[in-house]
């Protein structure tokens, strides 16, 4: 019978599962400085999200490019100037693509250096100059600053947005207004539609296709400082269990000894007595404290199986991997020893898959027949690296190795391409 893991409870063993994030604690503001490490699933989704807007404010450039080349020869422009205003059209572009790389790391932050903006801006703001009173050039000569001002609009806050938008909405209306050949424009026929298109849509799907970028950027985020809580708790857990032991005995101890350092310098027989006594009680108290810290070191080493499954799913979905572990049982008895030994060898794929892939999904699935079997699939190997993800230049696998065949039984891995397979299996006593 196939089963699913259930969900995680408490560990009494406190294993302590490991944080996906580099362990630089969070600023209050993490929108701003976002952890340095990333799923690559969040990569993937900024690279979706630039190629996007990069491609939808060029095409848009294109247009408006082509629109007011063709206007401009309907109405007679001279080839310089054709060819200045195109050029200049052109010329945004390189502004286009810096503005739309901001995106990744600068979401609502604000303007960006002044240096940086008069940058961009000079050439669309030279291109509406020059375009202002040519024939044919109404409202075309002015969308290159318009396209640049809505790759711009996701960095800027709210009312600076909003500000923003509406001297974009007027510089573009008052292009056309100061151009003495509006007709071309406005008449029926022409392409005045493609005017209200750019104006109404670019904004609003550049700021939206921006805004899904930084909710992606804040739920990993969160994963991250989820695995980080998950540390700390563990942490607080451990030395809440050490302080129990440990307090209370030492501090007994700490009154015994002033106990008998008191009846020591008596000269009463009887005092003498007692402090033979306390002492024998400090030690046999240290005795109980050194026992039990023992204890309790040793209960968090304990290798068991079905902890180190809660502790993989732990890990790697704090990690961003997707982790899916299925368990068949049979009619075998697992004996406590080989249930160590599965339980070492999903620590060590665990730890592995986490230093040397950059993998996406891992796959646990555990069966007992005749034969105690694991087999852990991940699909992070990356190109040229599969000795790094497969362990073969280390000696985590090698040491497994060593111990399974001990008892009896073999530790295998494969890989195809990007997936990596490792299969441990002990026969059953």
């Amino acid at each position: 019978m196939t089963t699913s893991q259930p969900q995680p409870a408490h560990r009494p063993t406190g294993q302590l599962p490991v944080s996906a994030a580099s362990g630089e604690g969070f600023d209050d503001d993490f929108r701003v400085n976002l952890p340095l490490t990333r799923a690559r699933g969040v990569t993937v989704t900024w690279w979706y999200t630039f190629v996007s807007v990069l491609a939808l404010a060029l095409a848009m450039l294109g247009i408006s490019a082509l629109v007011l080349g063709v206007m401009m020869q309907e109405a007679e422009a001279s080839i310089g100037l054709l060819v200045v205003s195109l050029a200049l059209c052109l010329g945004t572009i390189p502004a286009v693509m810096y503005a739309s790389w901001l995106m990744r790391e600068n979401y609502g932050t604000g303007w960006t250096p002044w240096p940086a903006t008069l940058a961009m801006f000079s050439v669309p703001v030279v291109c509406w100059a020059v375009t202002v009173a040519l024939p044919g050039a109404a409202f075309y000569g002015a969308l290159p600053l318009w396209i640049l001002i809505s790759v711009l609009l996701p960095l800027l806050r709210l009312r600076q947005r909003l500000v923003v938008f509406l001297v974009g909405t007027v510089l573009v209306l008052g292009h056309g207004w100061l151009n003495p050949d509006t007709s071309m424009v406005l008449g029926p026929g022409q392409p005045f539609t493609t005017v209200v298109i750019l104006l109404v849509l670019l904004p609003p799907s550049i700021v939206f296709s921006a805004w899904w970028w930084r909710v992606v950027v804040d739920l990993d985020a969160a994963r991250t400082a989820s695995g980080q809580l998950a540390v700390a708790r563990e942490r607080l857990r451990f030395a809440s269990d050490l302080h129990d032991i440990q307090g209370h005995h030492l501090q007994v101890i700490a009154l015994q000894a002033e106990l008998a350092d008191r009846m020591l310098s008596s000269s009463n027989p009887h005092a003498q007595t007692a402090a033979q006594k306390a002492i024998r009680e400090v030690r046999a108290l240290a005795e109980q404290a050194q026992q039990e810290t023992r204890q309790l070191v040793r209960d968090l080493r304990v290798v068991s199986l079905r902890e180190e499954l809660d502790n993989a799913r732990d890990v790697l979905e704090a990690a961003g991997i997707a982790t899916t572990i299925d368990v068949e049982t049979g009619p075998g008895t697992v004996s406590e020893q080989h249930d160590r030994l599965m339980g070492l060898a999903v620590r060590e794929a665990t730890t592995n898959i986490l230093r040397h892939s950059s993998a996406a999904e891992v796959s646990l699935r555990w069966s007992v027949d005749d034969v105690q079997r694991l087999e852990i699939i991940n699909d992070g190997v990356e190109p040229g690296g599969a000795e790094n993800s497969s362990g073969q230049q280390g000696t985590g696998l090698a040491g497994l190795d060593t111990r399974f065949r001990e008892a009896g039984g073999s530790v295998t891995h494969e890989h195809d391409g990007s997936r990596f397979r490792l299969i441990a299996a002990v026969p059953l006593p």
